[in-house]
Order: structure tokens, then sequence, then C-alpha cells
């Protein structure tokens, strides 16, 4: 679905490699000290989910940068949890990934937030692109380099690349009542085009499978005051992407640049979606606020009683659409006398 799509200060960190005396990774301002440059760098943020996470590392394991021999890559784990589930996930795989002469980075960014973590992932930094993975997602194989290439083919013509999500429902089954345009309530098919090419206007893309130049981000940020925080649901941190793109930046489509996205079990069910909906229109309102859009205005009545007594459970097709709209109206109407 279509979302409303400063550099912050340091906290107290941890980061293998880097701050730490006592690791044993590579230099964090030169991670291939004495190897070949470093091109590209794959940032991932995670928060309490070392399992996914450490499946994540296990899908980079054998990626490659392509394009002209001597350049290389790195991987940034950015942990947004002060109890550092991901810190044992990461040194475990360290030393197979310097075999393959790629630099796995630990680093522990406190102050809660996706945003915080996507920020000090872009600053922490050392290639020229970066490359967005969520730490529930899985890359296919030779994604890094489907990834890359429109960079190298293109040059400066390409800004940002987008490629496709699909979702990953484990031991389970897709619910019969999951329609396929519903996929983007969860991140996934976004369905541009079978095809590589430049995205349109109005055609938007996830943060959790892009790259984009790093100079992009010179004097933005992603807002720290949106995006998930926790277990909350407030999204629309990239949001920072719409600025670029209006500023004249151009974003192309690799549809074969494909992450699968889990799709946690406790989400399949029709009232997470209605809550997730909900939380949708208070960023979008959030989000228009913040940056002087146009706001909406909506006439509806809602009988709450009656509401709270419908079996949402058991809803499909057009009645199950008209009430995710409902909630997201009411997410959206909810903050209107915020300031």
């Amino acid at each position: 679905m279509p979302i409303i799509d400063k550099r912050t200060t340091m906290s107290t960190t941890q980061c293998l490699g880097a701050d730490d005396p006592n690791a044993s990774g590579p230099n964090a301002k030169n991670p291939n000290a004495g190897g070949p440059a470093v091109a590209a760098s794959i940032v991932i943020c995670t928060h309490r989910r070392p399992g996914l996470l450490d499946a994540c590392l296990e899908s980079l394991i054998g990626q490659r940068v392509g394009g002209s021999p001597g350049i290389a890559h790195e991987i940034l784990v950015i942990d947004n949890s002060v109890l550092a589930e991901g810190r044992p996930v990461v040194e475990r795989r360290q030393a197979a990934f310097a075999l393959r002469g790629v630099p796995l980075r630990y680093v522990l960014e406190e102050r809660p937030g996706v945003s915080f973590a996507r920020n000090r992932g872009v600053a922490e930094a050392a290639g020229e692109l970066i490359v967005f993975i969520d730490d529930d997602e899985r890359a296919c194989e030779g994604w890094l380099e489907r990834m890359l290439e429109p960079f190298h083919r293109l040059g400066d013509a390409v800004d940002i690349v987008a490629g496709e999500v699909e979702p990953d429902f484990g031991a389970l089954s897709r619910p019969d009542w999951l329609a396929d345009d519903m996929l983007h309530f969860f991140s996934c098919r976004w369905g541009w085009d079978s095809e590589s090419r430049f995205l349109r206007e109005k055609e938007w893309f996830g943060e959790g499978n892009c790259a984009f130049r790093k100079r992009l981000m010179d004097g933005r940020a992603f807002p720290t005051g949106l995006g998930r925080k926790g277990d909350g649901l407030l999204t629309n941190e990239g949001v920072v992407f719409n600025e670029i793109r209006a500023a004249g930046a151009a974003t192309y489509y690799v549809p074969s640049a494909a992450v699968f996205h889990f799709i946690h079990p406790d989400r399949l069910s029709r009232r997470w979606m209605m809550r997730r909906m909900f939380y949708q229109g208070v960023s979008n309102r959030l989000t228009q606020r913040q940056y002087g859009l146009p706001e909406q205005r909506w006439d509806f009545n809602v009988n709450l009683a009656k509401l709270a007594d419908l079996d949402v459970e058991s809803l499909e097709g057009e009645g199950l659409r008209a009430v995710i709209r409902l909630y997201y109206q009411l997410g959206y109407a909810s903050i209107s006398g915020m300031e």
C-alpha cells in the first residue's frame, strides 16, 4: 500500500571491530584495511530476533558485489536492543565471513526505534553504497549482485535501487482470506513489473530491501518520531526517501533482487491487520503534520459498541477490505487533537 512515504548524535555503544578494545573484528573506520575498497555496506537493523538474524546472515554468505574486480562489501548489524541479543549471533558468524574477505561488524544502538538504528547504520557505513535488508528477511541467491548491478551499468543515472519482497509463511500455509492485494500490509509483493525499470513518481518501495548512495543522506536522516519502536506498529520512517526522490533522485526497480520476508504467525490474523492499519493511519497523519503536507478529511460515524462486537475473524473479501479502511481512518482521526 502507498505509505506516506540531520544526522543524530551517537549514544554510548559497543561495536565489535570498532570501539570495543577486546574485539577481534576489523577496524570500523577502515573495515577492510589493506584489502579491496569497500564499495557497499549491507546494513541489518535488528531488535530481539536472534534466530531470524542468524537466518538472514546465513543468506548473505556467498553474496558478491559484482562489477569490476578489486571491490568488496561489508556487513553491519545494528542491534537496537539494550539486551544485545544479536551480539553472540554476529560473533559466531564473523569467522565464516572473514574467510570470504567480508567484514562483519556489530554495533549496539541503545536508543529505541528503527529510525535510530537506520541512522546509525548510515553513519557507520564505510561503503559509498548502502544496502538495507531487515533481520526477518532472507536474501535470494545473487541478491547483492542484482541489487548493485544498475549502479555499475547506469552510473550516476541511478540513485536508489529497490528490490522485490516475497512473503515467507514458514511452516504455516497462507490463510485463504489473505488476498494478493493485502500482502502490501505485510510490506510484501510490490509487483510493479516483471522486468527491471525506473520507478514512476507514485510507485513506492520498502526500506527493508533497497540500496542507495550514502551521499543522498547528507543533511538528512530517518525521522526518529516515526518508525517501529520495539513491538509498536508506527511506520513511515522511509518518508526520507520521498524527500530524496522529490529532490530528483532516480529509483530503479529490480524484481529479481528479491528477499523473503518472514511473516510471524502472530500476525496472520485479521485482528492484527486491523491494528496494523490503525497505526498506519496514525503514522500517515503524524507524517503529514511533521512535513507540512495536506491532511485528509473524512466524514463518518462509527458505533463503537457494534464495532467491538463485530466478528472480525469471519470477514473476507470486500467486507474485510471495508473494515481495514475503517480502521485506517480511525487511526488517522484519532490524533486530530494532537499537537
